[in-house]
C-alpha cells in the first residue's frame, strides 16, 4: 500500500504520485489517467486505452443483462 497525501493544487486539491506508481501505470507528466469506481466500492487508477475500455464496456453490459 502506498500512502498519498492530499494537498492544495490551485483552487482544488490533488495527490502527488510517486515515481514507482507512474512506472507501474506506464505514464508520465501530462498524460491522462483514470480513477475507476469498482463494483466493490473501491477505486483503481488506470491508464486508458481503447482496447481495455471496450472490454470493460462489454463485461459491464453482460453483468447488467444477467442482473435483470
Amino acid at each position: 500500500m502506498i500512502k498519498l497525501k492530499i494537498q492544495a493544487v490551485g483552487m482544488g486539491v490533488g495527490v502527488e504520485l510517486p515515481p514507482e506508481v507512474l512506472t507501474q501505470l506506464q505514464t508520465s507528466e501530462g498524460e491522462t489517467i483514470f480513477l475507476e469506481d469498482m463494483s466493490d466500492g473501491s477505486y483503481r487508477l488506470t491508464k486508458h486505452d481503447e482496447k481495455s475500455a471496450e472490454i470493460i464496456m462489454l463485461i459491464d453490459g453482460q453483468m447488467h443483462e444477467e442482473d435483470s
